[in-house]
C-alpha cells in the first residue's frame, strides 16, 4: 500500500491552482485541512460552467431561449454536479475498496468535489462555447456552415480532448491518493465501473433492437 503523500504542516496549498501540477498533494491537503462543504460548494459553483457547456447545444437544437440555458445552468447545473460527485465518491469508494482501498465515503466526496476545479478554470470558454454554438444553430441550414464556425468546431473539440485527457489524470491521481494506492490504480478504479456501465448499456440497446425486429 502506498504512503500518505506528505503536506508540510505549515504548508498552504491554493487547490485551485495546485490541483493541476501538484494533485495528490492538494487532495492530501484538502483530506486534511477543509470541510466537505468547502468541497461541496466548489463542485455546485463548478456544475454552473458544465451546465453552459451541457445545455448549450440542447437549447439550441431544442429552439429553446436562451434565457432557459442561462436558468437551468444556474439552477439544474450545481444540483446536477452535486449528484455527480454523490453517486462518483459511492462508486469509487466501493470499487477502490474491492481494489484494496482504504478511502471513506467522505474522504472520497471531498476528493471529487476539489477535482471540479478545473471546470470552473474553463468558464469563460463553455459560456463562450454555448454561446457561439447556440447562435450558429439559428442560422438557416441551407447557407451552410462558415468558415469560422468549421476553425471554433476543431479549436473546440482540441480542447475538450485536452481537458478530457487531463481530467483522467486528475480523477486518477485524486482516487490513488484518498485510497492510498498508485495513480495506475486510481485509473483502473475510474475506468471499470465506465467498462462495465457501457457492458450493460449495450446489451440493453441489443435488447431493445432485438425486440423491435422481433
Amino acid at each position: 500500500m502506498q504512503q500518505p503523500t506528505y503536506v508540510h504542516e505549515n504548508e498552504k496549498l491554493n487547490p485551485f491552482f495546485s490541483i493541476w501540477f501538484s494533485t495528490r498533494k492538494t487532495i492530501r491537503y484538502v483530506l486534511e485541512n477543509k470541510s466537505l462543504k468547502y468541497a461541496l460548494i466548489i463542485a455546485a459553483i463548478a456544475g454552473i460552467p458544465n451546465g453552459f457547456n451541457a445545455f448549450g447545444s440542447l437549447s439550441a437544437t431544442f429552439n429553446f431561449p436562451f434565457l432557459v440555458l442561462i436558468l437551468a445552468s444556474l439552477v439544474i447545473g450545481p444540483f446536477l454536479s452535486l449528484l455527480g460527485v454523490g453517486l462518483s465518491s459511492l462508486i469509487f469508494t466501493f470499487v477502490g475498496k474491492w481494489m484494496g482501498g482504504v478511502g471513506t465515503f467522505g474522504e472520497m466526496a471531498k476528493a471529487m468535489g476539489v477535482v471540479t476545479i478545473p471546470a470552473i478554470w474553463l468558464s469563460p470558454y463553455f459560456i463562450l462555447s454555448s454561446v457561439i454554438t447556440y447562435n450558429g444553430n439559428q442560422v438557416d441550414p441551407l447557407s451552410g456552415i462558415s468558415a469560422s464556425m468549421i476553425i471554433w468546431m476543431i479549436f473546440s473539440a482540441l480542447i475538450m480532448i485536452v481537458f478530457a485527457i487531463w481530467m483522467i489524470v486528475i480523477q486518477s491521481q485524486s482516487i490513488g491518493e484518498v485510497h492510498q494506492f498508485s495513480s495506475w490504480r486510481g485509473f483502473a478504479t475510474l475506468m471499470i465501473p465506465s467498462i462495465v456501465f457501457f457492458i450493460i448499456a449495450f446489451i440493453f440497446v441489443m435488447m431493445f433492437f432485438a425486440a423491435i425486429v422481433i
